[in-house]
Order: C-alpha cells, then sequence, then structure tokens
C-alpha cells in the first residue's frame, strides 16, 4: 500500500517535473541564443568601427600632406599622439617616404606588454622610432616621452625598419586604402594589421597610416563573454584565427646554443653586418610558415638558434608572396631566401647552404589511389604550389598531367577532397602536418617514386660567401638537444600541430560554409560533445567575410532550468515526507508480517533451518505464504542432509576404490586429512602474525576443508599400479632383475660349457682352464650383485656407477630361440619385423625399440585449470640401461610425470564435479599441495601470493605423511626427527611455509600426530628449540 502510494506520488511528479524540464530548456536555449545575437551584433559594430576609424583616419592624415612634410617633428607628433588618444585601439600612427625615411609614434597603453618588449618605463606615454638615410648610412633613434611630452630618453639602435620594402608602403596608392594582411611588428614582435594610403604631394611618394594589434580584438572578445566557461572566436571561411577570447598558446622556449667561435674577422663582419632580411612564406607549414603574421616552423626556428650561436640578426618578410620574395632578393631588397629547393633552375640564385631538410616527395588522394610514380599520373589533375620550381621539369618530362597550382597547402588539399583535382604533390611532413592543422581528415598519403628528393637550402648572394660560411658553421654546430627539437616540434611523426592560427573545431568551419547552421544555437548529437556552438558573419558593407563564433557549454546554458527542477525535486520530495508518516501508520498491520516473513526468507537463505517459525497473522494470505515458507525450509532441510550424506558416501566410494588398487596410496589418503585438521585447528586458534585474521567462518568452510583434504589425491585412481608402487628400477608389472639375473645364469652356464669343452680339447690345459672359470664366475657375481644394487635405487648414482652400468650391458650372449613367439597382438605391432638366423647375439642389457612406449593420445590442457607442466615425449621408457641409470631414485622422467599426472586427474575429475556453493573451493584446496612457495611446484606453479592458507597447510600435511609413512614399497620410513629436519629445509628452500612449519612444530600437532599413528620404534627426541630461533641467529650460530 505504501509503495503504491509512493509510486503514484512519483509517476506524477515526475511527470510534472519532466514537462517543466522541457519547456525550462527550450527557454533556456533561445534567452542564450538571443544572448549570443546581442554579443555578435556587438563583436561586428566593433570590428566594423575598428575598420572604419582606421579607414577615415588615414584618409584624413593623408589630407594634411602640406603639415606632414612641416620641418618641426612637434606639429608631426601632436597630430599623430591626438589621433591615438581619439583612438585607443590603435597601436600606431606612422609617416614614410620613398627615401626611407619613417617617423613612427607608437601609443605606449595600447597593450599590456608593449612597454617591457621596447624597454619603456611605467611613466613613458609615447614612443617615437625616427628612421632616416642619408651619405653616412642608415640611422634610426627611439625617443620616449611621458604624458606631457618630456624626453626621457634618446637611444640608437640597429635599423631593422625599412618602410620602402613593407607591404602598406609597396601597395598604397592614392584615393584609397589599403589593409595588409596580419604580419609581425619589429622590434615589438606583436602581431597586427596596418592601413596605408598615399599622401598628395610632389615631392616623392609618401606614405601615412595607422597600426592595430590583432589583441585588440582578442580583448574585444573576452570584454563581450557572457557566461562563464565560453570560448569566442572571429575567423575566417578558411578557418584561419584573427582573434581569440582564448590565451595564445605558448611556445616552449628554444634550446640554448653554444656560441659559436669566431675569428676576429668574423666577429667584425658580423659587427658590421646590418640586419639581415630574411624571406618568410606564409603558407608551406610545417617548414616555412606564419601563425598570424607571426613567422613559424623549422626554419624560422633554426636560424633563431644561428642567430643565438652568432650574434647576426634576422627581419623577417612575410607580407609579399612566393614570386613576390624572389623578386625582391633579386632587386637586392632581401638578403637571404629560405627553403630553396637545391635544384640545376636556381643554381643561378647565388650560394646555398647546406641542406636544412631533405625529404622524400609524397602524394595526397582522396579515392585511395595508389599512384606510385608521375607517369601514374598522365591525364589526371595534379595540384602543386604556384611559383613551385620543379613545374617545369614536370611539365617538361610529363606533359600529359594537367597541373593546377595553388598558393596555399591548405588549399591544394581541400581540392583534392573536393574531387577538384585527383591528387597534390608535396613533402610527407607538409601533408601530414597541414592536414592535422586545418583538420582535413578525409585524404590518404603515401610515397611517390621521384628520382630525387626535396632538399631545401638557404641561398645568399654570392658576395656575402663569407656570412653563408659562418651560418654553416652554425648550422652544423646545432646541439643534439637542438636537433631533438627540431624533429620533434616540427616532422616528428608525434609533431604537435600548432592550431594558433587556426579555429580549434573542423565544425566551426563547416558552419561558416552553410548559412542554414548560421545565427542560432547548434547542438551536435555526440555522447562526448558538451557544448552548443553558434555562428554568424559578423562583415558589414563591402568588408571582407569574417565570422564570429562561441562555443559556450550546455551546463552553462541549462544552469537556470536545471536549478527550478532542482527546486520542483525538492518540493515534491518534501511532500512526499509529510505524507509518508500517515501511509505508513495506515500500513503497519500489512508491513510488519511481510517484514517478519523477510526475517524467515533470510534464515533459509543462511540455511538455518531449525530457526524459521510461522509467522502469526490475521491475514490469511500472509498467513499461508509464511506457513508454505516453514515447509520449505523443512523440506531444504533434509534434502541438504542427503545432499551432504551422498557426498560422503561418494567420498568414501573414491576412497575405495583407491583402497583396492593401492592399500598404500589408501593409508596416503586417510592420514592426511587427520593432520590437515589437525593442524588447522591449531592456525585457527593461533593469534600470531598472519595467522591471527585466519578462521573458517562456520562448520561448513570446515567440512569443505575436510572434503578437499580427502580428495586430494583421488586422482591416483587413473595412476598405474605399478609406477604408484614402483620400489626397484626395473620394475614394470613385476620386477625385471629376475630376467636379467636369468642371463648371468646363461652366461654361467656358457662359461662352464666352455670349460669342458676346452679340456676336451686340450687336456693338458685344465688348470688354466679351472682358473678362467673360476674368474669369469667370480666377475659373473660381482657384476650381478652391482646390477642388483643399482636396481634398489637407494643412493645418488654417480657417473663412474653409470659407465659401469654401460660396460656391464655391452657383454653378449646366445639367444636360441625366436622372441617374436607368444606375443600379444600389441606386442607384435611394436615387435621389430626383421628377420634374424638363430641363434641371435643379444646384449646382456639393452634399450630396445619395444621398450619405448608412445602416447596414443596427445595431451591437450583447459586453460582455465591452468596447468604447466612440461610433458615428456614418451609415455614409458622401459628400456633396462635407461631405468638402472636413473640417479635418484627408481622413477624416470616419464615415471615421474605419470605420478605427478595424478594431479591433473584430480583437477579434471573435480571441476567436473557441480559442486554446491558451500564445497566450492574443494577442487583447488584438493589441487595444490604439491606447489611450492617459490612457484616451482606443480602442476599450475603457483607462488606464495596464490596460496590461501588452508593451501599451505595441506601442502605440509601432506609431506609430513609421506615422510613418517612406513607403508611404502620404494622407501623406508623416516624417524620423526629426520622428518621434521627434512621439513625444515623445505621451509629453507621456501618449498613450504616458513611460519606455518614453527607453528607445526610450537603446536605440537606433529607430536600429536606421531603418538596416534606412528610405532613408537619411529618416535625419536626432535629439538624443536633450534627450529624456532629466528633464522638469522641460527644462521649466525652456525
Amino acid at each position: 500500500m505504501i509503495s503504491l502510494f509512493v509510486l503514484v506520488t512519483l509517476i506524477t511528479s515526475s511527470i510534472a517535473i519532466g514537462l517543466q524540464y522541457y519547456h525550462s530548456k527550450e527557454m533556456a536555449r533561445e534567452q542564450a541564443r538571443t544572448k549570443y545575437e546581442m554579443m555578435a551584433e556587438s563583436v561586428s559594430d566593433a570590428v566594423t568601427d575598428v575598420s572604419d576609424d582606421a579607414i577615415i583616419t588615414v584618409k584624413y592624415l593623408s589630407h594634411l600632406g602640406t603639415i606632414l612634410h612641416s620641418p618641426s617633428k612637434d606639429v608631426i607628433l601632436s597630430i599623430f599622439t591626438n589621433v591615438l588618444k581619439d583612438n585607443p585601439s590603435f597601436y600606431s600612427a606612422f609617416i614614410g617616404t620613398d627615401k626611407n625615411y619613417a617617423y613612427i609614434v607608437i601609443n605606449l597603453d595600447s597593450i599590456s606588454d608593449v612597454r617591457r618588449k621596447n624597454n619603456a618605463l611605467k611613466q613613458d606615454r609615447w614612443l617615437v622610432v625616427e628612421r632616416s638615410a642619408d651619405s653616412d648610412g642608415i640611422k634610426q633613434y627611439d625617443y620616449f616621452y611621458d604624458a606631457d611630452f618630456n624626453l626621457r630618453k634618446k637611444i640608437q639602435r640597429k635599423a631593422f625598419y625599412a618602410p620602402t620594402l613593407r607591404s602598406w608602403y609597396k601597395n598604397a596608392k592614392r584615393g584609397s586604402v589599403f589593409r595588409s594582411e596580419p604580419y609581425l611588428f619589429l622590434p615589438e614582435e606583436v602581431t597586427g594589421i596596418t592601413y596605408s594610403t598615399v599622401v598628395p604631394t610632389d615631392k616623392g611618394k609618401v606614405v601615412v597610416g595607422v597600426d592595430f594589434t590583432l589583441s585588440h580584438f582578442n580583448k574585444l572578445l573576452q570584454e563581450n563573454n557572457v557566461s562563464d566557461g565560453s570560448h569566442n572566436f572571429l575567423y575566417l571561411p578558411s578557418g584561419e584565427l584573427v582573434a581569440s577570447s582564448e590565451p595564445s598558446f605558448g611556445q616552449l622556449p628554444l634550446p640554448p646554443s653554444k656560441p659559436l667561435v669566431l675569428t676576429p674577422e668574423e666577429q667584425k663582419l658580423i659587427d658590421d653586418t646590418r640586419i639581415l632580411r630574411v624571406s618568410n612564406k606564409d603558407n608551406w607549414a610545417p617548414i616555412d610558415f606564419t601563425i598570424s603574421g607571426r613567422p613559424a616552423g623549422l626554419i624560422p626556428d633554426l636560424l633563431y638558434m644561428v642567430s643565438q650561436s652568432t650574434g647576426l640578426e634576422f627581419d623577417f618578410f612575410n607580407s609579399v608572396g612566393s614570386k613576390g620574395l624572389r623578386n625582391a632578393y633579386s632587386n637586392g631588397v632581401l638578403d637571404i631566401l629560405t627553403a630553396v629547393p637545391d635544384v640545376p633552375t636556381n643554381q643561378n640564385l647565388g650560394a646555398f647552404s647546406q641542406p636544412l631538410f631533405k625529404s622524400p616527395f609524397a602524394i595526397a588522394v582522396a579515392d585511395n589511389q595508389n599512384y606510385e610514380n608521375l607517369q601514374d599520373l598522365n591525364g589526371k589533375r595534379l595540384a602543386l604550389l604556384s611559383n613551385w620550381s620543379i613545374i617545369s621539369l614536370i611539365k617538361e618530362k610529363y606533359p600529359l598531367i594537367d597541373i593546377v597550382t595553388y598558393s596555399h597547402v591548405e588549399q591544394a588539399l581541400r581540392a583534392v577532397s573536393k574531387g577538384e583535382v585527383d591528387a597534390f604533390i608535396d613533402a610527407q611532413a607538409v601533408l601530414s602536418y597541414v592536414s592535422e592543422q586545418f583538420m582535413i581528415n578525409d585524404l590518404s598519403y603515401h610515397a611517390l617514386n621521384i628520382e630525387n628528393d626535396l632538399t631545401l637550402s638557404l641561398v645568399l648572394p654570392p658576395e656575402k660567401k663569407a656570412l653563408l660560411n659562418i651560418i654553416n658553421r652554425a648550422i652544423a654546430s646545432l646541439t643534439p638537444l637542438q636537433k631533438q627539437y627540431l624533429q620533434q616540434k616540427w616532422l616528428g611523426s608525434n609533431a604537435e600541430v600548432n592550431r594558433t592560427g587556426v579555429v580549434p573545431y573542423v565544425e566551426l568551419i563547416d558552419f561558416a560554409a552553410d548559412e542554414a547552421y548560421q545565427n542560432q544555437l547548434i547542438e551536435m548529437n555526440s555522447d562526448d560533445d558538451d557544448f552548443f556552438y553558434y555562428v554568424r558573419d559578423v562583415r558589414r558593407g563591402g568588408h571582407d567575410q569574417i565570422f564570429f563564433a562561441s562555443i559556450v557549454p550546455k551546463s552553462s546554458v541549462y544552469a537556470a532550468s536545471e536549478e527550478k527542477i532542482r527546486t520542483s525535486i525538492y518540493g515534491s520530495a518534501l511532500l512526499l515526507l509529510v505524507l509518508l508518516p500517515l501511509a505508513g501508520l495506515c500500513a503497519k498491520p500489512i508491513v510488519r508480517p511481510i517484514l517478519q516473513l523477510r526475517e524467515e526468507n533470510k534464515k533459509v537463505k543462511q540455511h538455518r533451518y531449525d530457526d524459521v517459525s510461522v509467522i502469526p497473522s490475521r491475514i490469511k494470505e500472509i498467513h499461508e505464504l509464511s506457513a508454505s515458507t516453514y515447509k520449505v525450509a523443512e523440506s531444504l532441510k533434509e534434502h541438504e542432509k542427503r545432499q551432504e550424506e551422498f557426498v560422503e558416501s561418494f567420498i568414501q566410494l573414491i576412497a575405495q576404490a583407491i583402497d583396492d588398487k593401492s592399500p598404500y596410496t589408501a593409508g596416503h589418503c586417510n592420514r592426511v586429512p587427520e593432520i590437515a585438521l589437525m593442524f588447522a585447528d591449531e592456525v585457527e586458534k593461533s593469534q600470531q602474525g598472519q595467522f591471527a585474521e585466519f578462521r573458517f567462518n562456520n562448520d561448513a568452510e570446515r567440512r569443505e576443508f575436510r572434503i578437499a583434504a580427502w580428495l586430494h589425491d583421488c586422482g591416483k585412481i587413473t595412476t598405474p599400479e605399478h609406477i604408484v608402487d614402483k620400489g626397484t628400477k626395473l620394475e614394470a608389472n613385476y620386477n625385471r632383475i629376475h630376467e636379467v639375473r636369468m642371463r648371468f645364469e646363461v652366461l654361467w652356464r656358457d662359461a662352464e660349457v666352455d670349460y669342458y669343452q676346452h679340456i676336451i680339447d686340450n687336456p693338458e690345459d685344465q688348470k688354466q682352464a679351472m682358473d678362467t672359470l673360476n674368474q669369469t664366475q667370480k666377475q659373473l657375481q660381482e657384476d650381478f650383485a652391482f646390477i642388483a644394487n643399482a636396481n634398489v635405487g637407494g643412493e645418488f648414482m654417480s657417473d663412474d656407477h653409470i659407465a659401469r652400468i654401460r660396460e656391464i650391458a655391452d657383454k653378449t650372449w646366445l639367444r636360441h630361440f625366436d622372441d617374436h613367439l607368444g606375443l600379444s597382438p600389441l606386442e607384435e605391432l611394436k615387435a621389430s619385423a626383421k628377420s634374424e638366423t638363430l641363434p641371435v647375439e643379444e646384449h646382456l642389457l639393452s634399450d630396445k625399440p619395444e621398450h619405448r612406449i608412445e602416447r596414443i593420445n596427445e595431451l591437450h590442457f583447459d586453460p582455465a585449470f591452468g596447468i604447466k607442466v612440461q610433458v615428456p615425449e614418451l609415455q614409458y621408457n622401459l628400456g633396462e640401461i635407461y631405468n638402472l641409470t636413473i640417479k635418484r631414485g627408481t622413477l624416470t622422467p616419464e615415471d615421474r610425470f605419470k605420478i605427478n599426472e595424478h594431479m591433473i586427474s584430480t583437477i579434471k575429475m573435480l571441476e567436473s564435479l557441480p559442486f554446491p556453493d558451500d564445497l566450492a573451493r574443494v577442487p583447488r584446496y584438493a589441487s595444490t599441495h604439491h606447489e611450492t612457495m617459490k612457484g616451482t611446484g606443480y602442476p599450475r606453479r603457483l607462488s606464495a601470493e596464490d596460496l590461501s592458507i588452508p593451501e599451505r597447510i595441506l601442502v605440509i600435511a601432506d609431506i609430513f605423511e609421506a615422510l613418517t609413512a612406513a607403508d611404502r614399497p620404494y622407501k623406508k620410513a623416516k624417524p620423526l626427527s629426520v622428518a621434521i629436519d627434512i621439513l625444515y629445509k623445505m621451509a629453507l628452500d621456501e618449498h613450504i611455509d616458513m611460519e606455518l612449519f614453527k607453528l607445526f612444530l610450537s603446536s605440537g600437532v606433529y607430536k600429536q600426530y606421531a603418538e596416534k599413528y606412528l610405532p613408537a620404534k619411529q618416535i625419536d627426541k626432535v629439538d624443536i628449540a633450534k627450529y624456532l630461533i629466528p633464522q638469522n641467529k641460527q644462521t649466525s650460530s652456525v
């Protein structure tokens, strides 16, 4: 009743809460979409305002041509600082002329790090950089002004600012405003964009402009963030990142370079060398590229290392295309060309450095086509990078290939992905890096068989050969740590692809390409995607397309609705708490007997059948159920009694079968449980060490252990009796020493026959013949005695004794009867088929082929049993020499395996029986008494950590009984003291548990058993004290 009430209440509450949850989530999503739409509007305004303000300001400055040519720099400073004050997002304002004169005013309040990078102080407000070129050379001065335009410091530095080389100067035109791509501002090393135009004047080309840094947009995105945990981005349709609310990924510092040892002439050359202008491609990752205008890649990093070691300074130019870079080098504008393929068509460019990068070509395909060489691409559309030097070579050798050029690797890969071209060729490192950088995952890459690898070098004009030699030496002196850094960062299979310049979510690129996904919260159907995506094009008017995206955690969107749901749940729970006591009061007459009946059922589960009683109740159904439970308990009690009697009878049946087969084994099977149970009782009483926690939880567990002890050798029922009882080496089904003795008897008679024949033929040599007879018969007596003694197998057999057995075996006797007569069908199959003429000379002892008993069936063990044994090739080897030369005991390796196999039989027999739960460990307990603490036992090679205390007890019980048993045909019973000493040595050898052995002695179990089962003459005095002292003390006393 109470359960039904609770169930109905819970269902009603769940439906109400579910409806509220659904509508709350819908409202939360709509509110979040509205918030991000407003944020996108704000960002759109800011992006548009910055661009519009920059354009208006540049146009305004261009109309001040006359003023800008004022001889007073104070006028220009005043104009520029007023512009920067009115537009705090601007980084700097500048003017540049065709005479390479430049005047730049930098707002030191524009970004947080600009003061540190320019070595300015906190009180400095403006930094003026003035660069001029005259007959005395190029000069550059930096002026630091405070807010009141007081000059604090003036310094001269190396000029690394050449206006006429910059893209904003080259591309500026009168009447229009040019906007540059992002590039690196030097020397501040910040990335930004420049707006510039030409000033109307008749005094040459004069360009005026303003700069702002991309960090302005980063700050804008951070300030407009509407929820914790969201990530905001501004990016281009290709995925190239313009700004992000996330902190920039920090680059690992370059490993330090060792200063290059320079000659005085080389040092002077470096001191006199201006900053070297170096080409920098913007689209060839990871070799040479840019990330938001900042040089990156293998070659820029390598040149940074060269700069550290030599003192040379490099200024990277990445504001013009690849063709423009080469033209700038040819015109002397650039000092160094980077990443130049070392091919014949490029040799006229200048002096080549040692190779910086060498790689085989690879090909990218979309359809898993296996193009192995360029010949396979005939008739196909092949994408290549523009202005590659190998284009002409391919066109010349393979005119049937349709070559399509692209300016960016990413563009070429996407063309392959879309099916616009069939393949794209580049270095393997480039293909794998860019595809991961831009998350192009549907292409496959493999090596292409082209005659020459791609080899890249630096190129300098011939007149700079001395500088090139220094650079080559610096490259050659790179440390192993620096080489490893470059390899792992840019070229290794685990290279960390730097996605600083790309949006980190491929979905944003897809959403930008499809208007259906824009201006709404997109929820991806993925278990591991816990975010909403919002994308919107924030361009206005004629501006270039640019996208705003926000990645917002679902938990942030649903926080408010989840709070309402929690409130509903708490209210429903409170209502239930109020109503439950009333329901409980009404349900007591029903609940109380049901609970009592449950307790009776627990008693049945715990096999406490005698404690089960009938529950009185006025409810008829409950009373009948209780009476039925009582009857079930009585029936189960009787059933389990019969089951236990069956198990006991079954065990007695197995023991009787073993007894009928071998009385020796039967005695062992009866005595081991006695020792084990005596010992287990003492271990339970012990409070020492590891035994303090050991207890059998109930009589069922104790019975389980006792049954396992009875059955521990049940597998011996499968062991042949002649193996179990093998008391001599030659014993099989009988002791074959009698056959051997009969052969000696034959040789004895042969000696006598030889004697009589000799004196008949030579009557005068009777005495000599008698001496020979006596000597021969004496030798036969000694040889047989030796063979008979070896057959007993009591002591260790030395190599000398083994040699003597083989020497005796070489003696021969004559067989006059056919040994193929009277054989069984099986023996006839094994007998040799060769014909022989009687009499036949036989060896006194031999190992014959028929002595080798092959296995009829190959042995296989269930992996679940965990059996780890080495199986001999033969089932038995009855060879006479083979058996007589056993070094210790009477068993061959085959015999030993057959005896040990009884453990495998035990496992198979017991594991196949459906033991009840309270006897489930019987197979395990019964099959581990031949394991050792150090893992050398059999059949599973278990070690100490695998063996429980009951299993260790059975190990000691089994060994002790075997040592003291007097009914074994192959050994004499050991006195009690000797048995204990052997056990101790086995404990030292980690065969048995040392602590259990000590408890075996200190508890007196050994003596209790001996007095009950051993004859008095076998029980001698045992000094247990010497075994109980700590092992290290005993060792030192010896």
